[in-house]
């Protein structure tokens, strides 16, 4: 492996403003009372300056202390926070950070996936970002690696998937990879004649705890879930990208052809919402069954992007554009939460215990 040195002040010098431009701020926005206040939640530790100008790729949470979270920002690496979002730290620059993992038995141990000089890396920190490891370089040019996750009951076991639709594995900890599937060979995918977005991009790796399953989703042909640690995979959304499939209630009566953002539940593996071409879906069987939801003033221009569920699929957040809509009753009605800002919400986090408590990650308008 190769030894790399993480400097937290490298980025910091275009930190107070917004490098990206778009109106209103940029960064983390923060509701105590379930959307009916928003506050920045921007400041950097020890400094003057904020995150209000980042670009934010992913959040998570410490998995033992919800008042730490991380934050995975393009150009602006990996950020942390112990009080919740009231300060931030960097622990990582030098790369586009994309996606994240943090092993739940120690938030020392933290898997980062991206791009850097025009190759997909993973780095790993194993002492909470003081120090960190390369433990893969992307051979080909601009092929950035989009997510990251491990198996929850063995480190060792990790997945990667790339922009280019190949999902990489390693069981033994990052030491070697492999290819264990092909999202963009033609006779994996579900169907024939399926549109194509840079080739069939992986835009998310997840493995459910719950059911002991891992997750892939790709933009054109949707979700996928394997249960013999990726040797096959069985598409769980292929009802909704078949050539006759026409959804009937939703604005656009016609199949699926992207796929944007994945939900899985905290505490039922068969509850999964997905951000399509077509609107949001939801299903409570693991992908046998599949809901229309019917967010209000969506159009064919405007449509759901991030989303995030608890309790059972109860409460659930989506947004359009810099909207917020949240529902306590599982998609049936929807409530609508404005925020101080005309930038996207790009990613969604709800509290694991108090779900009145929202983080919403922004990006410029695109």
């Amino acid at each position: 492996m190769k030894k790399i040195l993480s400097l937290a002040a490298i980025f910091l010098v275009s930190a107070s403003c917004n490098v990206f431009g778009g109106p209103g701020v940029l960064g983390v926005l923060k509701t105590l009372d379930a959307g009916g206040n928003w506050q920045a939640a921007d400041s950097i530790e020890n400094s003057k300056n904020n995150i209000s100008g980042f670009s934010i790729a992913e959040m998570g949470f410490d998995p033992q202390n919800r008042q730490t979270l991380f934050l995975a920002a393009a150009e602006q690496g990996l950020w942390t926070s112990t009080n919740s979002a009231a300060s931030w730290h960097q622990i990582l620059g030098n790369i586009t950070a994309i996606d994240f993992y943090v092993d739940p038995a120690s938030s020392q141990n933290i898997l980062v996936s991206g791009i850097f000089n025009n190759h997909g890396r993973i780095v790993k920190t194993s002492d909470g970002g003081k120090t960190w490891d390369e433990l893969y370089q992307e051979a080909s040019v601009n092929n950035a690696v989009n997510s990251i996750t491990a198996n929850p009951n063995n480190s060792k076991e990790l997945y990667a998937g790339l922009n280019s639709g190949v999902l990489i594995k390693s069981v033994d900890g990052g030491v070697n990879w492999f290819v264990v599937f092909d999202f963009s060979d033609s006779k994996n995918a579900p169907q024939q004649n399926l549109p194509t977005f840079s080739a069939q991009q992986i835009t998310k790796v997840r493995f459910n705890p719950l059911n002991k399953a891992l997750y892939v989703l790709t933009r054109a042909n949707g979700l996928a879930e394997s249960t013999d640690g990726g040797v096959h995979f069985t598409y769980l959304t292929a009802a909704l990208t078949n050539q006759n499939f026409s959804d009937l209630i939703s604005l656009n009566p016609r199949r699926v052809d992207s796929f944007l953002k994945l939900a899985l539940d905290d505490t039922n593996p068969g509850i999964i919402y997905l951000t399509t071409s077509n609107g949001l879906y939801k299903t409570s069987d693991d992908g046998k069954n599949w809901v229309f939801l019917n967010v209000p003033v969506q159009s064919a221009s405007q449509l759901p992007r991030a989303i995030a569920s608890t309790r059972g699929g109860m409460v659930a957040y989506t947004s359009i554009g810099s909207t917020i809509f949240k529902t306590l009753d599982g998609g049936q009605s929807w409530q609508t939460e404005g925020l101080p800002t005309n930038n996207i919400v790009n990613k969604l986090l709800i509290d694991p215990q108090l779900s009145q408590i929202v983080y919403a990650g922004l990006i410029p308008p695109q």
